[in-house]
């Protein structure tokens, strides 16, 4: 017969798996690195990868007290930038509607219409391939892309609305390259579909997926609603001066997302975790079991620095020996005359990537957009869009 634990006991042990949950970092105005940049490079420069992990857990803290949401969910989302008619998006707290006919749907489903709804409204990577969901999916999900959602900080968005870059003929204005703020901060997130499919969801939710509300227009006319599940989050800023990139995933992707082999097979990350990544994945996956199945893959923020090579496996898939956020992010640049710099290399029919940062000289005639390659994402402004 098992013996009862005294109150005070179990009160103990309450406070004590409360006390493990919450971070040792403070979060404390966190994107503005408290207001103490110079004391936070340091740190950053001691252990890149234990910063990143606090980033991690800050991001991932309740919005509010009482809210189902978290704190990287009340970012900016690029669809809310960088409007179709190019025309000047809202203040930053402020949100365009989301969708009536989606708003239905997710009523007739029983879904909290209180909470966010996601709009993951990509499937195209960098190399203009998807990521194919496979494995142990219902059969009605496989073969159905991975889908991304890139949002962005205040300090991020304020610099392109008071630069008037949010679209293309605020770009192709510009006589001089772009230069953020310290405190701009930009996510990148990979999800899993899962629909209105209840058992999906709990298999999920069982391998530490994140899940949230979620939609997209199908062939430009149909909402599909339904729930999906954080697979990964690239989180950078400019804490250094070539930013500091910072990835994660979910330990179990290889379940659910497969490659473009024939026949295909379970996709996996071949430039991580590094070898720092590893025991700081350790220390911080005991200490936060809400996010125990993620792990950081990598951290650069050095051009030329190590590792060279840095991807994710949800997010840069089919490329990830070629992948350098860093180098290809360098890339980002714009000319009234050529457009926006294309970074494949001439070698290999045009799908050969940067791993090393290009020369000055093969930015001639562009301004570069200081690493910020979502601006790509802006559109010309039509007649009657705001200014």
């Amino acid at each position: 017969m098992q013996r009862a634990l005294p109150l005070a006991v179990l009160s103990a042990l309450a406070g004590l798996a409360q006390a493990q949950s919450q971070p040792a970092f403070d979060c404390t105005a966190f994107f503005e690195y408290g207001g103490k940049p110079e004391e936070v490079r340091k740190a950053f420069e001691q252990s890149p990868e234990t910063l990143a992990w606090n980033w991690f857990v800050c991001l991932n803290h309740p919005l509010a007290q009482d809210s189902a949401d978290r704190v990287w969910e009340g970012l900016k989302p690029t669809d809310q930038v960088f409007l179709p008619d190019g025309s000047k998006p809202l203040p930053y707290e402020e949100r365009e509607p989301t969708p009536v006919a989606v708003v239905k749907a997710a009523q007739a489903m029983g879904m909290d219409t209180a909470r966010t709804f996601h709009n993951l409204d990509s499937t195209q990577q960098v190399d203009g391939l998807i990521l194919e969901m496979g494995g142990n999916v219902p059969a009605a999900q496989r073969g159905q892309p991975v889908r991304f959602q890139l949002l962005m900080g205040r300090d991020t968005f304020g610099y392109i609305v008071d630069k008037g870059v949010y679209n293309v003929d605020g770009q192709a204005a510009l006589t001089a390259n772009l230069a953020f703020p310290a405190a701009a901060w930009e996510l990148k997130t990979s999800w899993i579909w899962i629909g209105n499919d209840q058992a999906f969801m709990k298999t999920l939710a069982n391998d530490g997926y994140y899940i949230v509300q979620a939609y997209y227009l199908q062939n430009g006319s149909q909402y599909q609603v339904g729930y999906a599940a954080l697979s990964g989050m690239h989180v950078i800023n400019k804490l250094t001066d070539d930013w500091a990139w910072t990835t994660f995933e979910n330990r179990n992707n290889s379940k659910y997302t497969v490659t473009n082999d024939i026949p295909p097979k379970p996709m996996t990350n071949s430039t991580g975790p590094t070898s720092a990544a590893q025991p700081v994945n350790a220390s911080f996956q005991s200490q936060y079991p809400a996010l125990a199945q993620y792990e950081l893959i990598g951290v650069q923020h050095t051009a030329g620095g190590a590792p060279k090579l840095l991807a994710n496996s949800q997010l840069e898939s089919a490329f990830q020996s070629q992948s350098s956020c860093l180098a290809c992010h360098d890339t980002a640049a714009y000319s009234a005359k050529k457009g926006y710099f294309n970074f494949a290399l001439p070698q290999q029919d045009g799908i050969v990537y940067p791993t090393e940062p290009l020369p000055d000289s093969a930015f001639a005639g562009y301004n570069k957009l200081d690493f910020v390659w979502s601006l790509k994402r802006a559109q010309w402004k039509r007649q009657g869009g705001q200014q």
